[in-house]
């Protein structure tokens, strides 16, 4: 009965894939248009790989950075979890987050359980806070954007942090993977970071009659008026 729940679910997010993966083409190409642009934000992907090879390379025992580190994968973790149940408008009624677990305890209904339970792996929670606050300051044209550069490059280096969280975390051991049938958990995961990243890359791209980026909520909007023209085209 709890498969059969899914089934239509799981052809929305198939529909969802396909949709991206025909607009994606078109994204990436005026991705490398201006990839200049992403220049330090590449930086701090580089930085932040760099770093946590270093870190591993020269481990110790309890040492406070790795432990640190630890820590953060966790609460980045549980923070998504919680994050997304509140915008799903569920009650919170604890956090907990240790270095190798916690627990986010809640009420609610069960309509967002998936997304709510499988969020953490397919959603860099800071790297989408930092480009919420990106957004709010990047009101000039992209030129004009250059001073900027330091969020880029904490933009870069969250987005790295959750690629090694997202394969660190991401696996059949986790409980909240095996509550779900196989097929659905990897789909969704697998989707909603393509999702992601499509709108990582939307965010700098700039708006054809203002020239100024997309920003956050323009990302959004472009890719449900792409979606929206599709429907319309087929139909």
């Amino acid at each position: 009965m709890k498969n059969k729940g899914l089934i239509i679910p799981t052809i929305l997010l198939i529909v969802l894939g396909v949709f991206l993966l025909y607009e994606g083409w078109s994204i990436i190409l005026r991705f490398f248009d201006i990839i200049k642009r992403y220049q330090w934000v590449g930086v701090g992907i580089a930085a932040y790989i760099l770093f946590y090879f270093l870190i591993n390379k020269y481990k110790k025992p309890n040492d406070t950075i790795n432990s640190n580190l630890d820590f953060m994968e966790v609460f980045s973790h549980e923070l998504t979890h919680a994050i997304v149940a509140i915008i799903c408008w569920r009650k919170i009624l604890s956090f907990h987050v240790e270095r190798k677990n916690g627990v986010v305890w809640m009420t609610g209904g069960k309509w967002a359980e998936g997304i709510i339970t499988l969020s953490p792996y397919c959603l860099p929670i800071f790297t989408m806070i930092m480009l919420f606050l990106w957004s709010l300051v990047a009101t000039r044209s992209l030129v004009a954007n250059e001073g900027l550069m330091a969020f880029d490059i904490i933009i870069g280096m969250t987005l790295a942090f959750h690629v090694f969280c997202f394969h660190d975390q991401t696996g059949d051991f986790q409980t909240d993977i095996k509550q779900f049938p196989e097929f659905f958990a990897y789909s969704f995961i697998w989707i909603l970071r393509l999702l992601n990243l499509l709108i990582i890359i939307l965010c700098y791209i700039p708006n054809r009659h203002t020239g100024q980026p997309l920003k956050v909520w323009g990302a959004f909007w472009y890719l449900i008026c792409q979606l929206w023209n599709d429907i319309l085209s087929i139909f």
